[in-house]
């Protein structure tokens, strides 16, 4: 009968350690989550400040290097009994003169050197972030 004595399971003092260990386990998820939203967080903004400055570069040098071109649509009516007709002219825009191609491509070449040092800047700080966890 001894043996049964000493063979005896403490429910509550296993209990008590598993709650504990489990409460213990939940906190270091809940810091972990924490941590990882505030890196996503911060490197987020930084992703979108970029990314938005990229976009922005990208249609500003799509709408200054796209060709102009404007389309005039008159409608020319025959007092015939057959069903009026439509008459599209096409007007082109004379080319850019070789100082507005200048000057565009100057403001290009500016934007996209903004673009260039966000992007650098956020590497950079990337770069140092990891430096530290290490």
């Amino acid at each position: 009968m001894e043996t049964k004595n000493r063979i005896a399971f403490d429910y509550d003092n296993e209990k008590a350690k598993l709650l504990k260990k489990s409460a213990s386990l939940e906190n270091d998820i809940e810091e972990n989550l924490q941590k990882i939203k505030e890196y996503v967080e911060e490197n987020g903004k930084n992703a979108l400040i970029i990314g938005g400055s990229l976009l922005a570069t990208y249609l500003v040098l799509r709408f200054l290097t796209s060709k102009d071109e404007n389309t005039v649509q008159a409608t020319h009516h025959n007092y015939n009994p057959t069903p009026p007709q439509s008459v599209v002219q096409v007007v082109k825009n004379e080319e850019d003169s070789a100082i507005v191609k200048q000057i565009k491509s100057s403001i290009a070449l500016f934007l996209v050197s903004i673009a260039k040092k966000k992007l650098q800047d956020f590497l950079d700080s990337f770069e140092k972030e990891k430096t530290k966890e290490e």
